[in-house]
């Protein structure tokens, strides 16, 4: 009978040490804002087309996305690890934050254009070594997206002037020139140790995008990386790398994307820089489609421990071996040679270390060039909002 009891114990104490070895945390952002929005197309000839949306309780979250997620970790021993991660989009907190508006989802809960669900992001399974590195498979961040996003005075924020914003808040922003995807569905990545201030990722997957995402279908292929450098005190600097494979409605395309990006802090103010390339040709002839250039330079300063602010601008061209009669803003249509600019203004207030107060403003531009075309797409916007992260 002692013996049992012994052995009960032990085993309860073993099965406690084991479980102390692992965790799962919750964690997630509440991001709620007025924001208001201006889209305006003219055309060659003239004719101005101005759409402007309002927004209480902003959907997605103009300083971030709002989003709930699930980490986990169990140390295996050795240095080693299992992870995983598994994130959603809160679509729309304004109208109960899981994609649908209640009141046509309850009077026509069968109809497919009614949204369901949160929205994705990030949805991972992976494991690491201390001294080996790590691999993650699944829906995970594209390699590139760190080298841009990480040196933006603005973190990529949701509102116009600025290279990353999608334009997602109300109204469709029309002069978006985001130069890459963001996610990649069904990818493998692995990523080094840092060693003497590098580090490496490599990152590849055979079916990238849903054909819902953009004008691709299913079946893109990716291949990238990138590779970042925080050797010396105060300084980052990252280059990443994109190639793809796809196709849309109208024709096979590939595209080549490159990012090189750096910032640095000087204590009173970081400042960063960020270049940008983004390809398309068509796969089968080879013919140029378009071929975007984007440079963003910023600054954000504390003006006191509570109080931020930070600006930015963007510059750059568009242009078109084929095409130099259409003004057009996707990454995959052919478009006109044109001009693209922006610039961002914004502030927060910490009232803590998780709840942020914050205005942002911002406009940006794509305009025609060639003798064709000298249409333009113009966007503003502005947000005045709250975040809460936990």
């Amino acid at each position: 009978m002692k013996k049992s009891l012994l052995a009960l114990a032990a085993m309860g104490a073993f099965a406690g040490a084991a479980q102390a070895q692992s965790s799962v945390s919750v964690y997630g952002i509440m991001d709620g804002s007025y924001t208001a929005t201006e889209n305006a197309t003219t055309t060659t000839g003239g004719t101005k087309t101005t759409v402007r949306g309002r927004n209480t309780v902003n959907g997605d979250g103009a300083l971030s996305t709002s989003r709930l997620g699930f980490r986990g970790v169990e140390d295996l021993g050795g240095g080693q690890r299992a992870e995983f991660m598994l994130e959603y989009d809160l679509v729309n907190i304004g109208n109960g934050g899981n994609g649908n508006d209640i009141a046509v989802a309850e009077a026509a809960p069968s109809t497919a254009t009614v949204a369901s669900g949160f929205g994705v992001r990030e949805s991972w399974i992976g494991i690491s070594d201390a001294k080996l590195g790590g691999l993650r498979m699944g829906r995970q961040e594209e390699s590139i997206h760190a080298v841009i996003v990480g040196n933006l005075a603005g973190a990529g924020n949701n509102i116009a002037g600025s290279l990353y914003s999608s334009g997602m808040n109300a109204a469709a922003n029309a002069a978006t020139v985001r130069p890459h995807s963001v996610y990649l569905n069904q990818a493998i990545t692995y990523m080094s140790p840092v060693v003497s201030g590098f580090q490496v990722q490599v990152q590849t997957s055979q079916n990238a995008y849903s054909a819902s995402e953009s004008t691709r279908m299913t079946g893109a292929n990716e291949t990238g990386g990138s590779v970042t450098y925080t050797g010396i005190k105060n300084l980052s600097v990252a280059y990443g790398i994109a190639h793809l494979g796809f196709d849309t409605t109208s024709a096979s395309t590939k595209a080549f994307r490159q990012a090189l990006g750096a910032n640095y802090d000087f204590g009173v103010a970081r400042v960063f820089a960020v270049g940008t390339q983004n390809k398309v040709d068509n796969k089968s002839t080879g013919v140029n489609l378009s071929d975007t250039k984007a440079y963003e330079f910023g600054v954000n300063a504390p003006v006191t421990t509570v109080v931020n602010v930070f600006g930015s601008f963007f510059t750059g061209n568009r242009d078109s071996g084929t095409d130099n009669t259409t003004l057009d803003n996707s990454q995959t249509a052919a478009a006109s040679k044109a001009d693209i600019g922006g610039f961002q203004l914004g502030t927060t207030y910490a009232f803590s270390k998780r709840t942020t107060a914050y205005a942002i403003y911002g406009q940006q531009s794509i305009k025609g060039k060639s003798a064709a075309t000298n249409a333009k797409i113009e966007s503003t916007g502005y947000a005045v909002g709250l975040r809460h992260s936990f």
